[in-house]
C-alpha cells in the first residue's frame, strides 16, 4: 500500500492500522474517509519533507490540508487529507473522499446567495421588447422573461397587457417591467459569482427541468432590478443542498478544483452494479438491531413542500382533507369525462342542494388526481332595489392535494424533509385578465408599486390597501426606504424560491388573456372546454412518477450486520445479495495496515422491501 500526500510517499508508523469508511450518501450524506492514520515525524525525513514544521504553535492553529492518495492493487483514492492531532513526534490525519470531502469545506457555508451578483434584465423599459419578446426571448437561451403577475399585497398587476386585433401590447399604466430568471441560469450565475465551472448537461437536456422559472420577482418601481433581491437569504450551500432534493438529483461540488457537477438520482443508482457476497463469516453472519433501529435513510422520511404560506396552498396540499372524504370520491377514468359530466357548472347559479353534483369530489384514475368545483367570480345577473339581487358564479375544476406530500411513512410520529423550493401560485383575477402568477412578499413596509402597475380588486381589504397607497405622494427609492425604515440593503423579500414552468407558448390557454406559466401537470380550458398537458410536473406524490425513481424502499425495522471476505471494497451504493436476499447498505468498513486492505470486511445492511 502507497499513500501519497501532495504526490510524495508518506512512511506510516510501525504498526499502525486504520479504519477506511465508505458511506452510502442517502444515508448520512457522505462518502469515504478514515479514522485517524498516524505518520512519524521523529527521525522520518520523508514525513517531515511533507509536512515541514507542522508541529510548530502557529501552523497548528490553522486548519491544514494536503492532497492524498491511497493506493493499493486496483483500490485508488484520491481525496484529501487533514490533520487531526500534532506533537512534537507525529502526526494523526484523517483522509476525506468525495462528499465528505466537499462537506468538510466551508467555502459556500458563509456566503449568501441574495447578497451575489446574480445578473440583471437588459431592460425594464416596455418601449423596448413587445410583450411576446419578452416572455419567448428568454426561453431560448434560459435566461429570464417577463410575465405578468398580481402582487397580493395590493392587488396589481405588474407586466399587464391588453390583446386586440389579435395581438398584445403592454397596458399605458405599465411603465417599468420586472422579470423572472429561469432557474438554471440562476444557478449558473452562483457558480460563476463563487467562481466555480459547472457542467449541468444532464439537467439542460431533461425538458421537464430545463424551463423551470423562479417567479420571484420586486415590482419595477422599487427599482432593485438584481435578480439577487428576490432570492432567500440562503447559503450558498444551503442552496445546492435545497435545489438537490428538489430536482431529485446529486450535485457533486469539487472545492480543490473550483467545479461541480450534476447527475439525477435514478441514473446513478441505476450505473450501480449489483454485489453478490458469497463469503459471510457465519458466525458473524446476521445481528439483528434493536426493535426500533434508528434509520436515517432519506427515503425512509415523508417528502413534503415547506408551506409558502398563500391561500392556494389549501388546495395544494390537504392530505388530511383526501384520508377524509376519498372514500366517497366520484371517480372517471379521463380527464375529458369528468369535463363532459361537470360542464355545466362553468356558469353555476348558486343553488346548492344536499346532494348536488357540484360538492362531489372528483378523482380521476388516468392522472391520479382529485378536483371540486370552486366558485372563482360573482358576476351580477339582475339588480333589484326591494329584494337581494341575482348573482351567477364563474367556476373552476380546482386539482386539490396536487402537491400533498410523498408518504412513505403514515405514522404520527413520522419523520419529514420540507423542500424550500415551493410550486408558485396560480390563481384566478377576474373574467378580463383570467388566471394569473401570484406572489406574496415580505417588503418595505409602506412602500409599494404606485406607479407601473393595473390595479384590480380581489377583495375590500385590499381595495383599502390600495387607496392608502394611492394617498401616498411618489419619491424616490432612496426616500422611501428612509421613510420605511429599510435602509439596509440586502432586506430578505423571500423566504422561499418558487418555481413554474415556462417554455414560451401562449397557446389556447391564453386566448388573449394574461399568459401564465404552469405549476400543474395539466391545465384546464376556463371555458371547460377541454384541457392540455404541459410537458413537466411538479408533483411529488404521484404514484406512477415515483415508481420509476429507482429508488428502493427499506425495512427501517430491521438492521443486520454482516461480515463477510471480499478481494475489493465494494461500492456501497450498490444493491447486495445476501444469502438470497436484497438489501441496501447503510456503510462499509475496512482495515488497511501497512500491508494493505484487509480482505475481511464488515458492513450494515437494511432488507430492501420487494414490491
Amino acid at each position: 500500500m502507497e499513500i501519497l500526500i501532495n504526490r510524495k510517499r508518506a512512511v506510516l508508523k510501525s504498526g499502525t492500522s486504520f479504519e477506511y469508511v465508505a458511506e452510502n450518501r442517502l444515508f448520512s450524506g457522505s462518502d469515504s474517509y478514515t479514522l485517524s492514520i498516524t505518520f512519524p515525524l521523529r527521525n522520518c525525513p520523508q514525513n517531515i519533507d511533507i509536512f515541514g514544521r507542522i508541529n510548530r504553535a502557529d501552523v497548528a492553529a490553522q486548519k491544514v490540508i494536503f492532497d492524498c492518495e491511497i493506493i493499493d492493487r486496483s483500490f485508488i483514492r484520491f481525496g484529501s487529507l487533514t490533520i487531526t492531532e500534532i506533537s512534537q513526534s507525529e502526526v494523526k490525519a484523517q483522509f476525506l473522499e468525495g462528499r465528505s470531502e466537499a462537506n468538510f469545506d466551508n467555502s459556500f457555508d458563509d456566503v449568501f446567495i441574495n447578497e451575489l451578483d446574480l445578473g440583471a434584465p437588459l431592460t425594464t423599459e416596455p418601449s423596448a421588447v413587445t410583450p411576446l419578446a419578452a416572455w419567448t426571448v428568454g426561453v431560448h437561451d434560459l435566461s429570464f422573461v417577463a410575465l405578468p403577475w398580481v402582487n397580493t399585497a395590493s392587488g396589481n398587476i405588474q407586466n399587464c397587457i391588453t390583446y386586440a386585433n389579435n395581438a398584445y401590447a403592454w397596458h399605458e399604466e405599465t411603465t417599468g417591467l420586472s422579470w423572472q430568471p429561469f432557474l438554471l441560469y440562476i444557478t449558473k450565475r452562483i457558480c460563476s459569482a463563487m467562481g466555480y465551472s459547472y457542467d449541468f448537461t444532464a439537467w439542460e437536456q431533461k425538458e421537464e427541468h430545463r424551463f423551470l422559472l423562479v417567479c420571484n420577482c420586486l415590482p419595477w418601481a422599487w427599482n432593485r432590478p438584481n435578480f439577487a433581491y428576490s432570492m432567500p437569504h440562503w447559503t450558498v450551500a444551503e442552496f445546492f443542498a435545497k435545489l438537490e432534493l428538489f430536482l431529485d438529483a446529486e450535485i457533486d461540488i469539487d472545492h480543490r478544483n473550483r467545479s461541480i457537477s450534476f447527475a439525477y438520482l435514478a441514473e446513478v443508482i441505476n450505473a450501480v452494479a449489483p454485489v453478490c457476497i458469497d463469503r459471510v463469516i457465519s458466525e458473524h453472519s446476521v445481528e439483528v438491531a434493536a426493535e426500533d433501529p434508528q434509520c436515517d435513510y432519506r427515503e425512509a422520511k415523508n417528502l413534503v413542500y415547506a408551506d409558502p404560506g398563500y391561500e392556494m396552498w389549501k388546495y395544494h396540499s390537504c392530505d388530511d382533507f383526501i384520508r377524509a372524504y376519498r372514500r366517497g370520491a366520484v371517480t372517471f377514468d379521463r380527464l375529458s369525462d369528468v369535463l363532459a359530466n361537470y360542464s355545466q357548472f362553468a356558469l353555476w347559479d348558486g343553488r346548492l342542494g344536499r346532494t348536488d353534483k357540484i360538492s362531489d369530489l372528483i378523482y380521476v384514475k388516468g392522472i391520479d388526481a382529485y378536483f371540486v368545483v370552486r366558485a372563482v367570480e360573482k358576476i351580477l345577473v339582475q339588480e333589484f332595489s326591494d329584494r337581494p339581487n341575482r348573482y351567477n358564479y364563474k367556476c373552476v375544476l380546482q386539482p386539490v392535494n396536487l402537491f400533498g406530500g410523498r408518504i412513505v411513512d403514515s405514522s404520527e410520529d413520522a419523520e419529514e424533509t420540507e423542500l424550500d423550493i415551493v410550486p408558485a401560485a396560480i390563481d384566478y383575477t377576474d373574467s378580463t385578465y383570467g388566471r394569473c402568477l401570484f406572489l406574496d412578499f415580505q417588503g418595505l413596509e409602506g412602500v409599494d408599486e404606485v406607479s407601473g402597475s393595473v390595479e384590480i380588486w380581489r377583495d375590500e381589504s385590499i381595495a383599502e390597501h390600495k387607496e392608502r397607497i394611492d394617498q401616498m405622494m411618489m419619491q424616490p427609492r432612496s426616500v422611501q426606504e428612509i421613510e420605511a425604515g429599510a435602509a439596509q440593503q440586502q432586506s430578505e423579500f423571500y423566504d422561499k424560491i418558487f418555481i413554474a414552468w415556462w417554455d414560451g407558448s401562449t397557446n389556447s390557454q391564453t386566448k388573449g388573456k394574461l399568459p401564465f406559466p404552469f405549476v400543474e401537470d395539466f391545465v384546464i380550458d376556463e371555458d371547460w372546454s377541454g384541457y392540455f398537458r404541459p410537458r413537466t410536473s411538479l408533483r411529488i406524490n404521484n404514484a406512477t412518477s415515483n415508481a420509476l425513481r429507482g429508488v428502493h424502499r427499506i425495512d427501517t425495522q430491521k438492521k443486520y450486520s454482516f461480515k463477510f471476505i471480499s478481494d475489493t471494497l465494494p461500492n456501497p451504493r450498490a444493491v447486495f445479495l445476501i444469502n438470497g436476499k436484497r438489501f441496501l447498505c447503510e456503510k462499509l468498513t475496512a482495515t488497511f495496515t501497512e500491508s494493505g486492505l484487509s480482505h475481511l470486511l464488515k458492513g450494515t445492511f437494511w432488507p430492501i422491501l420487494e414490491t
